[in-house]
C-alpha cells in the first residue's frame, strides 16, 4: 500500500492521536514546501517513525523523478 494512503488511513482512524497530528504536519509541510521540525518524528513509536521516513523517501524520489522528466524535455538533453 502507498505510504501516503497508510498515513491517510491512520489519520482518519485516530484523528486525535499525537502521531496523526505529526503526520498531518509532515504531509502539509511537504506539500506546501514549509518547514517541519524533524524532532517531532523522533517521539513516534518505531512503526510510525518508519512510516514517516518512508513518506520522506517517497517524496524525495517523486521530486527527483519529476525533475528528471522536466530536464529530459529540454532541448539537447538526452539520457
Amino acid at each position: 500500500m502507498n505510504n501516503l494512503k497508510k498515513i491517510e488511513k491512520r489519520i482518519l482512524k485516530n484523528p486525535d492521536e499525537p502521531a496523526s497530528q505529526v503526520f498531518r504536519e509532515l504531509v502539509k509541510a511537504l506539500d506546501q514546501k514549509e518547514s517541519f521540525n524533524l524532532t517531532t518524528i523522533y517521539d513516534l513509536d518505531y512503526d510510525d517513525f518508519q512510516l514517516a521516513l518512508d513518506v520522506l523517501k517517497d517524496w524525495r524520489l517523486d521530486r527527483y523523478a519529476k525533475t528528471r522528466k522536466r530536464l529530459k524535455a529540454l532541448p539537447d538533453i538526452q539520457e
